[in-house]
């Protein structure tokens, strides 16, 4: 089969999104099926970069305001639909058996419903953020005028869908409860992560301190994440001389923790910038514990890739999640880390330091680890439940 497959970043590019459609892609090319992803950049000097690898065909189209922080951002995602379109328009001459797109964005209701017409396909929706919900769960939106056009934006999405696969079995009664067509199929699509090649962690080696704990967080730093007031929580004097943690990434919050950590002069939590993925995964390979974090305003359920991530490499994980979400039963029934509600600084401090303590702990709960990730969050596993939908 040929799939086209729509995400708003893709490789080189470092975001969540980028790298478990690039491995959903590589997956469906190992199946012997067409793959060609359409995405966007916003500092290329074309309009469209098309390239192949691994006959793996990628489109990149360029939106200049992306860049230019929220309202740039929202301006260029109004904008994907018709640029999808226009260029196809210009340029393709392929057939098309099947559409996947993948949303943070919503704003890829009209280009499906164009894809579907001209294709005759499905089109599969992989949702992992539930916006603009979380949004005015943390209180970056509220209620209102422009609330409602997103609202709009989001219903169009999910109406021009015929298959919507979500993270969590609690939010189903959010799609069920949204007014769409029966025939729309609302499933839970596990998030995902492909077996990781061999890894070169010389630059982890060198980054940590391997006479001490080294805890890593690394990922978007920002609202929904909270990590501002995780770092507020934390008891440093648990970490001392014994432990030290490393946040790497990017985000609204990342000056704010940064000005924390000059203020009370912490030699013991390391700040850093988005780091390319091999260093990150050399980071993590030398990593004693994976730190999770989800603001406590949150009311949806995800599974963070940084999460998935952890398994893949047999690292514990320390989380501090929102309330009644899903992840707290995953990590205490398969003893695969410790967790805590955001906000609950005793909670979180107490199993901070059985953590740094607890060496042989630690060992047992990266083993079951990758025993969880090879059971439910593996590639193949949601390349095959998205595929029994084209047949």
């Amino acid at each position: 089969m040929r799939f086209i497959l729509l995400t708003d970043y893709y490789e080189p590019i470092i975001k969540s999104g980028s790298i478990i459609i690039g491995d959903l892609a590589k997956e469906l090319l190992s199946l012997g099926h067409e793959v060609t992803i359409i995405t966007f950049v916003d500092n290329h000097k074309l309009k469209y970069d098309i390239s192949v690898l691994n006959n793996l065909k990628i489109i990149r189209i360029r939106v200049l305001t992306r860049s230019y922080g929220k309202v740039g951002r929202l301006w260029a995602e109004i904008s994907y639909s018709n640029k999808i379109i226009k260029y196809l328009n210009l340029n393709n001459k392929s057939n098309y058996d099947g559409i996947i797109c993948y949303s943070p964005s919503i704003f890829y209701g009209k280009a499906i419903r164009w894809l579907k017409d001209k294709y005759k396909a499905k089109t599969y929706l992989v949702i992992r953020d539930i916006f603009p919900k979380w949004a005015l769960d943390s209180g970056i939106l509220k209620e209102g005028r422009f609330y409602q056009y997103l609202k709009k934006v989001e219903y169009d999405l999910y109406a021009s869908s015929d298959i919507i696969g979500i993270e969590a079995k609690s939010d189903l009664n959010y799609f069920h409860n949204y007014g769409l067509d029966k025939s729309i199929e609302i499933e839970v699509l596990n998030n995902w992560g492909s077996p990781l090649l061999p890894i070169n962690d010389e630059f982890g080696k060198k980054l940590l301190d391997k006479n001490k704990v080294n805890i890593v967080y690394g990922g978007n730093m920002g609202d929904a994440q909270d990590l501002l007031s995780l770092i507020n929580d934390i008891d440093f004097e648990i970490l001392d001389q014994k432990a030290v943690l490393f946040l790497i990434g990017s985000g609204n919050q990342f000056d704010k923790i940064k000005k924390i950590i000059e203020k009370k002069q912490l030699s013991n939590i390391i700040l850093m910038a988005t780091i390319d993925r091999k260093s990150y995964l050399s980071v993590m390979k030398n990593a004693d514990i994976g730190l999770v974090s989800l603001g406590r305003k949150m009311l949806s359920n995800n599974y963070p890739l940084k999460m998935i991530g952890c398994m893949q490499l047999k690292i514990p994980i320390l989380a501090s999640v929102n309330k009644n979400n899903e992840i707290i039963e995953a990590i205490s029934k398969n003893n695969i880390g410790l967790v805590s509600l955001a906000s609950d600084k005793y909670s979180f401090n107490k199993n901070l330091n059985t953590m740094i303590r607890d060496k042989s702990m630690r060992k047992i709960q990266g083993e079951n680890s990758i025993l969880l990730f090879n059971e439910k969050f593996n590639v193949n596993a949601a390349c095959s439940q998205i595929l029994r939908h084209f047949k």
